[in-house]
């Protein structure tokens, strides 16, 4: 499920609770059932209470299909599909699995990843790491590039089709300038 599957769901969540709260305060007494019945009897001809019954609704379906993964569940790639089983791998273990690819290389730090499945088979992958002082940017970014590419296609079985790396820092090398 994702960050606005989630945001959703917790503001469903808070709407139910208040609802659920309403309905105990109106069983106990504390609320009288009497402006409850005032409010359901003004329901019918009243727009504003049919569109925010209707957007519940849909939130609900909405809620139901990523719940039981048939959309928004881009949190896993799935490897294999057989009669005998299914293979499936997270995309933060792919992720990580990676990131520790490119950490390998001399003269690569602090690696973050993302990863994008493009069909069953063809993964791309956007990485953003800081380079340490001196190194060739340009023989880094291949051998990075080869190293990925033929270690995930040997231990994962997906051809990495694209890989654009993002350098955003070069370390300081310790050097104070007086």
């Amino acid at each position: 499920m994702g960050i606005p599957d989630r945001i959703i769901l917790t503001l469903y969540t808070l709407l139910m609770a208040l609802f659920a709260v309403v309905v105990i305060l109106i069983t106990i007494g504390i609320i009288p059932s009497v402006a409850f019945a005032h409010i359901i009897t003004e329901l019918p001809g009243n727009w504003e209470f049919a569109a925010g019954g209707v957007i519940l609704f849909v939130l609900s379906v909405r809620l139901l299909l990523a719940g039981i993964g048939l959309i928004g569940d881009s949190s896993s790639l799935t490897l294999a599909d057989a009669d005998s089983g299914k293979t499936v791998v997270s995309k933060r273990a792919l992720e990580d699995y990676i990131a520790d690819i490119a950490q390998e290389v001399y003269g690569i730090y602090s690696v973050k990843v993302a990863v994008d499945m493009e069909d069953k088979t063809t993964i791309n992958a956007r990485i953003h790491a800081s380079l340490e002082p001196g190194v060739n940017v340009f023989e880094i970014t291949e051998e990075v590039k080869d190293n990925i590419k033929e270690t995930i296609k040997k231990v994962v079985g997906l051809e990495v089709k694209n890989i654009e790396l993002y350098f955003k820092k070069i370390k300081n090398n310790g050097k104070d300038k007086g």
